[in-house]
């Protein structure tokens, strides 16, 4: 009996204890809208960690977005003679990427993120011209986890 009213008493504390140290683990969502041609986040700066990057395509083109950890200043990006960024050149390194999106469609990707600065760009290249050349590309900020 005295075995039945302990587990009573200690299971709802268990699962307190679970409710609250996971709470810190959630991570951040940033929400990325991709169009003709150009990249906004919102937020644009989020705490080091799990980030969910939640990318909507409202663009009439199909684009990606990649995400870069560098020190290069967004729109400085070294390119490629198509004018796509140079994902191998010293100064980049490409955290990861969705999967092409379609117009009208959506992604989500979860990254691990140290606190530093980012672009996010597109990198696609069409017949007659480079997304990121067009302005595909935002400055995303990492800051020191709280």
């Amino acid at each position: 009996m005295r075995f039945f009213l302990l587990a009573i008493l200690l299971v709802p504390a268990a699962l307190l204890i679970s409710a609250c140290s996971d709470e810190g683990d959630e991570g951040t969502t940033a929400k990325v809208t991709l169009s003709e041609f150009e990249v906004v986040a919102d937020p644009e700066s989020v705490p080091a960690g799990d980030v969910t990057f939640d990318v909507d395509n409202e663009g009439e083109e199909t684009h990606e977005l990649i995400v870069v950890k560098t020190d290069f200043d967004a729109g400085d990006l070294p390119t490629e003679n198509d004018g796509s960024v140079d994902e191998g050149a010293d100064g980049i390194d490409v955290i990861g990427e969705t999967d092409e999106i379609d117009s009208g469609d959506s992604d989500s990707r979860v990254f691990n993120l140290d606190a530093g600065k980012y672009v996010l760009l597109c990198n696609l290249v069409d017949d007659d011209h480079s997304h990121f050349q067009q302005g595909m590309w935002t400055a995303f900020e990492v800051t020191a986890a709280e």
